[in-house]
């Protein structure tokens, strides 16, 4: 098992970009996807991370500028409370989502058409140990 990476880090969304890299179910899963997307953490721990999906290929983690955000195809966004809990387990993000608590700005037609890859991504986030 990979050492543990501090949550609401570049880290953490690099640890999670090889978990999918690696995972021949999402590589199959995610084919279609090559959007850019901005994961938000809000108040208490704030900060933006940037990933590039080509094919499903995760191909850039950054901590993005702010072209990258007014570009990404999708800003996800929410408390870093509920970020955590999510990555945890202990809150369903689809639910997070209907509840406001987690909150996507972009093409709502495109994040419902690929919402089995959408909910992978998560999933492989669950799978990152972290402190």
């Amino acid at each position: 098992m990979p050492a543990p990476v501090t949550f609401g880090s570049l880290a953490f969304y690099e640890a999670m970009a090889e978990t999918l890299n690696d995972d021949p179910v999402w590589l199959d899963k995610g084919r279609k996807l090559t959007y850019a997307m901005v994961y938000r953490y809000e108040a208490p721990l704030e900060g933006d991370f940037f990933l590039r999906f080509d094919a499903g290929k995760v191909v850039e983690v950054k901590t993005p500028d702010v072209a990258d955000v007014e570009h990404a195809d999708f800003v996800i966004s929410g408390s870093s409370d509920v970020w955590r809990a999510a990555f945890e387990g202990s809150v369903n993000p689809t639910i997070a989502l209907a509840r406001g608590q987690i909150k996507v700005k972009g093409d709502t037609k495109q994040l419902i058409k690929n919402m089995s890859a959408f909910k992978y991504i998560l999933e492989a986030m669950t799978r990152v140990p972290f402190v």
